[in-house]
């Protein structure tokens, strides 16, 4: 089946869906017309290839892992949530800032942590608002636990104290409640909750195993 694309080719479905296997192999998110090689949002490219329901959710799947992967590669718009590709500067170098071309008004926000860049003048290069840029950088970026045997299996390397918003990391030991050494306070490693309001039970390995949802990871602006 053949469609007329944005860039105005006529590109068969077979086509498109060549490329976009040949990018996920490639673990790229840069998808393009086969054509002339304009580039296309993955929403878009969705829209244009003739998969059922259980095919897409499997090519979904792996565009997510590559967005978790390269986070300084990639990272969804904090308006539409559009993937988007880390732009460069005039020397080549990935920019500190990005703006979304998807949006209907147009945006600046800090790559690191997605808050807004402010721009004192038009010819300054401008700064993140948020006072705790590092930290939430941090947060969305860092790796997960990837130990079987945790009681934090899948969790981020790093949370911040929920209290205080000390960045924190995931101990050696495994033990899902946390305490903060800058405040002192106790609260569950995995779902974020006080230590004592914390759902639990113990696991095959007789650790305390949290049964509350997961939480995702923390996102703020200070």
């Amino acid at each position: 089946m053949q469609s007329q694309r944005s860039c105005g080719h006529n590109v068969k479905s077979t086509e498109v869906i060549w490329m976009v296997n040949l990018c996920l192999k490639q673990k790229s998110l840069n998808f393009s017309c086969p054509v002339c090689g304009e580039p296309w949002d993955w929403e878009q490219v969705k829209d244009q290839i003739q998969l059922s329901q259980a095919q897409t959710t499997i090519l979904e799947a792996q565009v997510q892992r590559i967005l978790k992967e390269f986070p300084d590669r990639y990272k969804k718009c904090p308006i539409c949530f559009c993937i988007l590709t880390r732009p460069l500067d005039s020397t080549g170098q990935p920019c500190l800032f990005s703006s979304c071309a998807h949006c209907p008004h147009t945006h600046h926000f800090c790559w690191a942590c997605l808050a807004p860049w402010l721009f004192s003048d038009e010819a300054g290069a401008g700064q993140c608002s948020n006072s705790s840029c590092y930290v939430v950088g941090t947060l969305l970026a860092c790796d997960t636990v990837t130990e079987p045997s945790s009681a934090l299996l899948g969790c981020p390397c790093f949370r911040a104290c929920p209290q205080c918003l000390t960045l924190l990391p995931h101990t050696s030991n495994a033990a899902k409640h946390t305490v903060c050494l800058e405040c002192g306070h106790a609260f569950c490693y995995v779902c974020l909750q006080d230590t004592a309001a914390c759902p639990q039970e113990e696991n095959e390995h007789y650790l305390p195993f949290c049964k509350g949802q997961k939480a995702e990871r923390q996102w703020f602006v200070t």
